[in-house]
């Protein structure tokens, strides 16, 4: 296995992109298999289905993020243990990390299952055939939520071993399945919202498995096996004090753009599948943007432990500067394309005027997007996890809450719903560069360096 962290033989930069490609790789396959569930649901079985499952998006991420995110622990964790070079720590933390996170989901699952309706209903999703093809849609995905907690906790074992590159190949494999299905059980036995959550549910199972037989085939400290097993209580604790911020911080995210949706919601089914249509482009974007958040917990976590805090400036502006090029680039070529990609998900010149509506105002600028997704890492891989969570929910989910029952109430358009995303975005990521250069001067002093 080539461990992309073995930053001897490479330039930092060099070694961050490495490290970086497959993520955005799997990141961008996953975003376009969940785009090929709303392609399929849109084109073959309507707008009130592509309602139906657009609605849901928010709500599964509130409910599933905050322990999906739990694993940025893990990476922070085993990062720090591998830094130290304490290779007892750190089979405590993989052992703990893949027996906890299945349990976790299950009680995840339930949890979700329970509350799909109460929490579609707040959201305004219009009664009736909507409203039922959303909680039945959900209702199944939540069936997936323990196996995609096991992928999550195993691949952030896998990154930091500097391996990335698996999870790109069981995603591609999985996220095949998850297409195929989808057109079968959608096109052939006309199952719609049914056909595919039950397509994304088989991906998840296939997924997980994959990528704990990776680890279970493993050699050396980043390996798992059933022979000698062990369980740490004091590992999932600190997993956890690391993680669950980071899984709020997710979740504030997805809070706020849940009362974003119930806004759109309000403009009936048409705006909701346009909006969906550039929402699903946005996450395209996303994801490749912010994928050098797990570059920046990584890194910084390694050199953290190694007391190289020097490095981690280095890795600060790194991430910054391939964040924003990176974001700059693919959001004004999306914004040129703009209304073509938004055919290729919906039918019709309303919905596609509705989503064109969304994607003027939030492509221009989407790499602060970008940065306020990746800049966190820094920070949690330094050890500190609340205070980010802190400033997302200030910054993001506040604001947005505030816009929403003031701005947007007197002026309900959807350009004026939209424009609250750029605002945060600036305030939010303005935030956390005060947060991290207040914690690197404080690491600075306690290991006694005046100056760099």
């Amino acid at each position: 296995m080539i461990n992309t962290l073995d930053l001897d033989k490479k330039s930092l930069v060099k070694k961050i992109i490495l490290f970086t490609v497959p993520i955005m790789l799997q990141g961008l396959l996953q975003s376009l298999y969940n785009s090929a569930d709303m392609i399929v649901v849109g084109q073959f079985a309507g707008n009130t289905a592509l309602a139906a499952v657009s609605a849901t998006s928010s709500a599964y991420s509130v409910l599933v993020n905050l322990f999906i995110g739990a694993s940025a622990g893990v990476d922070v964790v085993a990062s720090l243990h591998y830094g130290m070079r304490d290779s007892k720590g750190l089979k405590h933390t993989i052992d703990t990390a893949v027996l906890a996170s299945p349990i976790i989901g299950i009680f995840v699952m339930i949890f979700g299952i329970l509350l799909t309706r109460p929490i579609l209903v707040l959201m305004n999703t219009p009664d009736g055939p909507v409203l039922e093809g959303a909680v039945t849609y959900m209702c199944i995905l939540m069936l997936g939520v323990p196996f995609a907690m096991l992928f999550n906790f195993c691949s952030a074992v896998l990154r930091t071993s500097g391996e990335t590159k698996s999870q790109f190949i069981y995603l591609a494999i999985s996220g095949l399945v998850n297409v195929i299905l989808n057109l079968i059980l959608v096109i052939v036995f006309h199952l719609g919202v049914i056909g595919v959550a039950v397509g994304t549910v088989a991906s998840q199972v296939l997924s997980a498995i994959l990528v704990l037989l990776k680890l279970m085939k493993n050699k050396g400290l980043f390996s798992f096996s059933l022979k000698g097993i062990t369980f740490s209580w004091q590992k999932l604790k600190r997993i956890l004090f690391i993680g669950i911020p980071a899984g709020i911080q997710g979740s504030v995210f997805s809070i706020s753009n849940a009362f974003l949706q119930s806004g759109v919601n309000s403009f009936g089914e048409i705006a909701m599948a346009g909006s969906a249509a550039t929402a699903n482009i946005e996450s395209l974007l996303y994801v490749t943007v912010s994928s050098f958040q797990s570059a920046a917990t990584t890194f910084t976590g390694r050199f953290m432990g190694e007391g190289n805090i020097r490095k981690v400036k280095h890795v600060f502006f790194s991430v910054i500067c391939l964040s924003a090029v990176t974001g700059i680039v693919l959001g004004l070529t999306a914004f040129a394309l703009g209304r073509n990609l938004i055919s290729i998900y919906v039918t019709g010149a309303e919905a596609i005027e509705y989503g064109y509506q969304r994607l003027i105002i939030t492509f221009p600028v989407y790499f602060l997007a970008g940065l306020m997704g990746t800049l966190p890492g820094c920070i949690r891989g330094m050890g500190r996890s609340i205070p980010p969570m802190l400033i997302s929910l200030i910054g993001a989910c506040g604001l947005r809450i505030l816009w929403i029952y003031t701005v947007f109430a007197a002026y309900p358009s959807m350009s004026v719903l939209y424009l609250i995303h750029p605002i945060t975005w600036i305030v939010t990521t303005t935030s956390f560069i005060i947060c991290f250069a207040i914690f690197y001067k404080k690491e600075k002093r306690r290991l006694g360096l005046v100056s760099d």
